[in-house]
């Protein structure tokens, strides 16, 4: 006859728990729960008694403990956090974003002019190789701050928006 393997964690103790409870070995308490030993009356009246009390507390109502309302503000607080980590998040993607936008924005004018001005054929030969290196610079700094880079901050701030309405949200009971 073998029993509920999982008996001890119906309870919510481990095998070492239930057996001192119980007033038997552990091994006593595992070969029990294996169906290959029956217990002392004394510890089968004690089993018997807590899954009583297991049973009766399925039909009382639910009562707000203590460490319940402990653990929702804890709850709380933990939201609340990520509220305001998504927050800071979000500053300084803005802040990214503005700093990579005005990074092109400016390198695209640099290129420009110095495009423009590598046209005017009175530049000595030193001059237009000034205004080429002017010119591979500002197409670095556009590389690396394209369009690509800027739709990767736009995205990731759309994305921290959301994440901030939904946080509302969780801390707002919706």
């Amino acid at each position: 006859m073998k029993k509920d393997k999982n008996m001890g964690a119906l309870l919510g103790m481990q095998q070492e728990e239930m057996a001192m409870l119980l007033r038997v070995t552990r091994t006593q308490w595992s070969m029990y729960v294996l169906g290959q030993r029956g217990l002392p009356p004394e510890a089968q009246l004690k089993l018997a008694e807590m899954f009583a009390f297991i049973a009766q507390l399925d039909k009382k109502e639910k009562v707000d403990l203590p460490p319940i309302k402990q653990l929702e503000s804890n709850k709380n607080n933990f939201w609340e956090g990520k509220l305001i980590d998504n927050q800071l998040n979000q500053t300084r993607i803005t802040a990214n974003l503005e700093k990579c936008t005005g990074k092109y924005e400016q390198a695209v004018v640099t290129w420009q002019l110095s495009n423009f001005m590598s046209t005017n054929e009175q530049e000595t030969k030193w001059e237009q190789e000034l205004l080429q290196h002017i010119k591979n610079r500002a197409e670095a700094v556009m590389q690396k701050n394209g369009l690509e880079l800027q739709e990767q901050y736009e995205f990731k701030l759309r994305l921290l928006q959301h994440e901030e309405v939904l946080l509302k949200e969780k801390l707002s009971g919706k």
